[in-house]
């Protein structure tokens, strides 16, 4: 199930990229009302693909960054929701969450083997 996880991870990212882009530059086209459930398959594999790619580990430091990553998640569906409700703060949830993102990529160990 690995194998899957990560191209669940990027077409879901890919598909948020697109939905974030039509929320943010084109709310007077008719497929603006189809964007919040575009976004939410978008973040739907990403959250599946997540789950299948991250390892589970006894060492503190990696749960704690799979922890943060889980609350990025979390923050994830809190935009989509958001999105459906028509609010613009979604954005905002948006940023701490790629934020977030960007932090534990740079804090994640890596195999050097």
């Amino acid at each position: 199930m690995k194998k899957y996880g990560f191209p669940l991870y990027a077409i879901g990212y890919v598909i948020i990229i697109l939905a974030v882009i039509g929320f943010i530059f084109n709310p007077i086209s008719p497929l603006f009302a189809y964007i919040p459930y575009i976004f939410s398959v978008g973040a739907s594999l990403s959250i599946i693909g997540r789950i299948l790619t991250l390892p589970q580990s006894d060492d503190f430091r990696i749960r704690r960054l799979n922890n943060m990553l889980a609350l990025s998640a979390i923050l994830i569906i809190g935009a989509a929701y958001l999105m459906f409700k028509g609010e613009n703060y979604c954005i905002l949830l948006l940023f701490i969450s790629a934020f977030i993102d960007i932090y534990t990529s740079f804090r994640y160990p890596t195999d050097k083997k």
